[in-house]
């Protein structure tokens, strides 16, 4: 496929999806040719000018170490800041909406699980079960991006909490100012 043929696509692509008005960037256009020169599959990536300036990729080393200082992070009354293994649930949507991290949850404790993460005594090891549980105590964050997630998080602790520890990790990864 050449680039003629790409730029056609991504022109299609934004006025199907009525992107036109849209506010933010376009990041990313993904277009998966076969052996006979046909589109197979595509995808577009979209970034909200909220996050405008985030890195299209972080490492997954500096990844592992913000997860490190998030897990041994203290709140104001000097508890942890990460304190139950609902909380993952945050660390997958930060990830999966901004550093390209897996969506399927599955995968995406595969992935944590194999970064082999220091948890420091902290208690909470994340599994399938409470990654899954978790959109049932915050439906409404489970609608919007996290990086809209301030405007919820007074609704309850469940939201305080996941609030908490999505705003850390945004700030530690450098996707939030």
């Amino acid at each position: 496929m050449d680039i003629d043929s790409i730029k056609e696509l991504a022109k299609t692509v934004v006025e199907n999806l009525n992107l036109k008005d849209y506010k933010g960037d376009i990041v990313a256009l993904k277009v998966v040719e076969n052996e006979f020169g046909n589109i197979e599959a595509g995808g577009i990536g979209v970034q909200n000018t909220i996050a405008k300036g985030i890195p299209l990729t972080v490492s997954d080393k500096d990844i592992k170490a913000a997860i490190e200082a998030l897990l041994k992070e203290k709140d104001d009354i000097d508890k942890l800041l990460f304190r139950n293994k609902k909380q993952w649930w945050a660390v997958y949507r930060v990830l999966s909406t901004f550093c390209q991290y897996p969506k399927q949850m599955n995968s995406f404790k595969t992935k944590i699980t194999n970064m082999e993460i220091d948890y420091g005594g902290n208690p909470n090891v994340m599994t399938y079960d409470s990654l899954a549980a978790a959109p049932k105590d915050v439906p409404l964050m489970a609608t919007c991006s996290p990086s809209t997630w301030d405007t919820l998080k007074d609704k309850s602790d469940n939201y305080k909490q996941q609030y908490a520890v999505a705003e850390f990790l945004m700030l530690k990864l450098g996707i939030k100012s």
